[in-house]
Parts: structure tokens; sequence; C-alpha cells
């Protein structure tokens, strides 16, 4: 998995296009993304910029079911 961070301005594009893909998107807070390789292709096809996270400083959410 590889996360991306995209900037607030080209977030509603930038999700759309990842959405359009078919392929599951995992959706964190902070315009954060976790995508696939072929998504990085559609990012840099349609010239949304982002910035690639190391997966170690990313901030996943707790399960509700964790106790």
């Amino acid at each position: 998995m590889i996360y991306v961070q995209i900037p607030e301005k080209h977030d509603a594009k930038g999700f759309l296009e990842l959405a359009k893909s078919g392929s599951p998107v995992y959706c964190l807070a902070g315009n954060i993304y976790g995508v696939r390789t072929d998504h990085i292709r559609i990012l840099k096809r349609k010239r949304i910029p982002f910035k690639k996270l190391n997966a170690k400083t990313v901030h996943l959410p707790k399960s509700s079911l964790a106790a």
C-alpha cells in the first residue's frame, strides 16, 4: 500500500479520478489516501499533484471493535 497526500485545492478532482479507477482507495483524514501503483499513474497522467508519504508516519484509525 502506498500512501499519498493530495493538496486541498486538488483533493476533490484527485479523489474522483482515484474512485473512477475501479480499484479500492482507502481514505484517511487530512486528504491522505492509501492507493496502488496504478493509482499513482492516474494521478501523474491527470497532472494532479500529490506527495508520497512514508507508511510509518501515517496514522491509521483504530478499530471501534478493538477492546
